[in-house]
């Protein structure tokens, strides 16, 4: 069984004309104009192309947490959550909508999907939701993306997958179940 690294991963829903699309935030740095379609130099659109090229997604961290920023002069026309950003900076959380001046939609999302990776461990011992035994450093684990629990996730303890729901939160336990939350979810 091969073991991805945990790592928290960012995401933004991108509203085309078919439907919602899903981009992986992986980099520590995007610009909104990247998500755009592309423009002719020439047309009246490319001078909003280049004032959203001014709004820019960014990742801070420091101590092992990260956070996502959107930051945005007065003349982009950006708004998050149908506010601009104060002092041209927001911290992003799950869920924002993102508004540029030409109409496009965009949700931000801080939700990981659950997957089996090497437990990176911890200062104290952490025991699984589910057997209660302490998780092993780089041991196959799953944390559960509702909650955080961590559960053992191996061919001899697969508790994880034990049960279709986390014990503590209810969130589903196949590791394809996909995102709990779509911007289909409610949104006119």
């Amino acid at each position: 069984m091969i073991f991805k690294a945990a790592l928290s991963m960012a995401y933004l829903w991108i509203h085309e004309t078919d439907g919602w699309g899903l981009r992986c935030l992986a980099g520590g740095m995007m610009h909104l104009a990247q998500l755009a379609p592309a423009q002719a130099d020439s047309s009246p659109s490319s001078e909003i192309a280049s004032r959203q090229s001014a709004a820019v997604l960014f990742r801070v961290g420091c101590d092992g947490s990260e956070a996502w920023v959107i930051i945005a002069g007065p003349l982009a026309g950006v708004r998050v959550n149908g506010d601009a950003p104060q002092a041209g900076l927001r911290v992003l959380s799950d869920r924002d909508e993102i508004r540029t001046s030409d109409g496009r939609r965009y949700f931000f999302s801080g939700e990981n999907l659950a997957e089996v990776q090497a437990f990176p461990g911890a200062e104290r011992p952490v025991f699984c939701g589910r057997c209660r035994r302490q998780i092993a450093d780089g041991a196959g684990a799953v944390r559960c993306p509702g909650c955080g629990v961590w559960y053992d996730q191996c061919a001899e303890l697969p508790c994880w997958t034990y049960t279709d729901r986390c014990a503590f939160c209810g969130c589903a336990t196949a590791l394809d179940a996909g995102f709990v939350w779509t911007p289909e979810d409610g949104l006119v």
